[in-house]
């Protein structure tokens, strides 16, 4: 008679061979059920077969390039508003990270890997799980580029029918390009050109074999696998890919060696990318720049030392002349190159002040009454609320003072108002009907490259969306922001012009602008947040005009001040009769010296009658108080 102890033994190993059994023959089901399901979703004799959609293939092959003022290429930029590069650029060693840890037999198949589906299916029935992936690289493109990433089999269906054709339409090397321009890295990092940039701050042409493994690891958990985050476990799937390399023979070991050492990474948080969005924005086709190195390198060095938890920084820099763009950084790898948002009092000098000027119904010295007031059930009020009584309409640009600017917007016309705005290019629709427009309140908003460009039309003078004479005047008034306004941070910088605008509620403020140009350049700062509001200490006039002082504060955006045209002229006017009376008067022969202060005016809106050759200018009545601002 066996002892006990050896009849149990014999007992479970006949159990374990039955579950062995049991196992392979389910496994082998599997296998065939899934050879089947690949036959039968694949083949165009069945039902389910259906041309793809070439939409994604057309969008991904729409390259367009961004270069500089000499012809030479910066990016070049996919229908999907991705940085693109050519998988024949791309060093081989990069090409073989992918395909070695993705996809060995990309090269052999046609679209999906009967092998390695059955290899799959059987580990994952021997293990009683469902973590082995057999997607080939092609299966991946289709699903990221052509559906959601939901888990069913319909969708697993269409999966490997778009692979299929794919493999059939395209070249392997075309399907790896797509595939790599395509491939999410997390942190807001799509494609493998921003990938380089982001991490390790290279050229992707550039890429060695441990900064390659590395990117090829990260894409199959972007979150597991952030070298930020978590850098141990990047490193550690980094050699998982450099052994899988070896095992391809696309390495040897000596290589795999070195490439294992730890990869230093870009710990920057600028992102300089964003100026391909920007150059690109509301253009068609390539698009020439006047990219500048050394401003670029200031820009990026100003912003990396200006980050402030939960907020969102954009620059940009334009040339005035042109219109075009010389840099753009933000600290964030979203593309918010089109965001449009509420603009605030950045709008104050386009919409109200030039408008008014135009019309003959202002002037800098224009004494304006701010205090509060209602049009209507319109009853707008200043910045927490604080009033300053009679102004000239210079401090009231300055201190950005809103009940001033409605005023001013009611007696231009909204209709008007909105004319100009066109031709500053803004973005307003017909039902952007209703005095906070004032405010820069409308429905659609703006974006950031909108308003840098209605700022260069200021800089110029050069008479195009406004009269020379308007435009020069309201470079002189926003000087005085820029010295003691809003914007006085730019203090002490010469030749240099600035608005700044805070869009929020009682509840806190959304967006910070500051815009500040001389006649060379133009810098547009915004601050922002995806939701939620601002630190209470951001407005216009703190973290967005800090970053265009610091800006402006380089040598190479240094230049003259606003030419002055010869229709404006220096005239002295009454001090006391402006301050008491709030009368814009010249001062005469009885006119004490200490009231004499010399003010700009065009010559076709002046004080008094004035006689210049042939040219003669009547006396407008409503000169000295207009209508609106007077103290009954």
């Amino acid at each position: 008679m066996k002892p006990h102890g050896i009849i149990y033994n014999i007992i479970e190993v006949d159990i374990i061979r039955k579950i062995i059994r049991i196992t392979v023959l389910v496994g082998m089901a599997f296998v065939l059920a899934a050879g089947c399901f690949v036959w039968v979703a694949t083949s165009p004799s069945t039902d389910t077969y259906d041309a793809y959609d070439s939409s994604p293939v057309i969008r991904s092959e729409n390259i367009r390039r961004v270069m500089d003022a000499d012809g030479n290429e910066l990016y070049s930029v996919n229908g999907y508003g991705r940085l693109h590069v050519d998988a024949s650029q791309l060093p081989l060693h990069t090409l073989h990270a992918f395909i070695a840890i993705e996809d060995t037999r990309f090269y052999n198949h046609d679209g999906y890997d009967l092998k390695r589906i059955a290899a799959a299916a059987v580990k994952d029935v021997i293990t009683f799980s469902a973590r082995e992936g057999a997607s080939t690289i092609t299966q991946q493109l289709a699903k990221n580029l052509w559906l959601t990433p939901e888990k069913t089999i319909e969708r697993k269906i269409e999966e490997l029918k778009i692979a299929r054709s794919l493999e059939k339409l395209l070249s392997k090397n075309d399907i790896l390009q797509m595939y790599l321009n395509a491939l999410y890295f997390g942190n807001g990092i799509y494609g493998i050109t921003s990938a380089a940039h982001a991490f390790f701050g290279v050229d992707v042409k550039e890429l060695n074999i441990g900064q390659s493994a590395m990117l090829a690891g990260i894409i199959n958990n972007p979150l597991l696998y952030d070298p930020y985050r978590h850098n141990d476990a990047a490193e550690s799937r980094k050699k998982v890919v450099l052994r899988r390399m070896v095992d391809c023979g696309f390495i040897d070991e000596g290589e795999a060696r070195l490439a294992s050492i730890p990869t230093p990474l870009e710990r920057s948080n600028v992102n300089s990318d964003i100026f391909a969005s920007y150059a690109l924005s509301g253009c068609e086709g390539d698009v020439v720049t006047l990219y500048d190195k050394q401003i670029s390198r200031h820009v990026n060095s100003v912003l990396e030392n200006k980050q402030i938890n939960g907020t969102t920084i954009s620059v940009i820099v334009l040339d005035a002349d042109t219109e075009k763009l010389v840099s753009a950084a933000c600290n964030t790898r979203a593309d918010i190159s089109e965001a449009r948002r509420q603009a605030g009092s950045i709008v104050k000098p386009i919409i109200c002040y030039a408008p008014a000027m135009e019309m003959g119904l202002l002037t800098p010295m224009t004494p304006l009454l701010d205090k509060p007031i209602g049009i209507g059930n319109y009853r707008p009020t200043n910045y927490g609320d604080i009033y300053y009584g009679w102004v000239t309409a210079t401090e009231s640009l300055g201190l950005s003072l809103n009940v001033p600017a409605v005023k001013l917007l009611d007696m231009v016309g909204i209709e008007r108002a909105k004319q100009f705005a066109v031709r500053f290019g803004l973005k307003l629709t017909e039902n952007d009907d209703g005095l906070a427009l004032a405010l820069g309140s409308s429905l659609q908003g703006e974006t950031l490259m909108n308003l840098a460009k209605a700022y260069c039309k200021f800089a110029r003078c050069d008479g195009v969306a406004v009269s020379r004479e308007t435009a020069y005047l309201i470079n002189r008034m926003l000087e005085k922001c820029a010295s003691e306004g809003t914007a006085k941070v730019l203090s002490g910088i010469n030749n240099v012009a600035a608005k700044t605008g805070t869009v929020g509620s009682k509840y806190g403020n959304t967006d910070a602008y500051c815009i500040a140009y001389n006649s060379d350049y133009v810098v547009a700062v915004w601050v922002g947040t995806d939701n939620g509001f601002l630190p209470d200490n951001i407005t216009g006039g703190s973290l967005p005009a800090e970053i265009c002082a610091d800006i402006m504060k380089t040598p190479a955006l240094r230049c003259e001040g606003f030419e002055k045209p010869e229709t404006v002229i220096d005239i002295e006017i009454d001090s006391s009769v402006l301050d008491n009376k709030h009368k814009v008067v010249r001062a005469d022969n009885n006119t004490p010296i200490r009231d004499r202060i010399s003010a700009e005016f065009s010559v076709y809106n002046m004080p008094e009658a004035h006689t210049n050759g042939d040219l003669i200018i009547g006396d407008y009545d409503n000169f000295r108080i207009v209508d609106r601002f007077t103290d009954q």
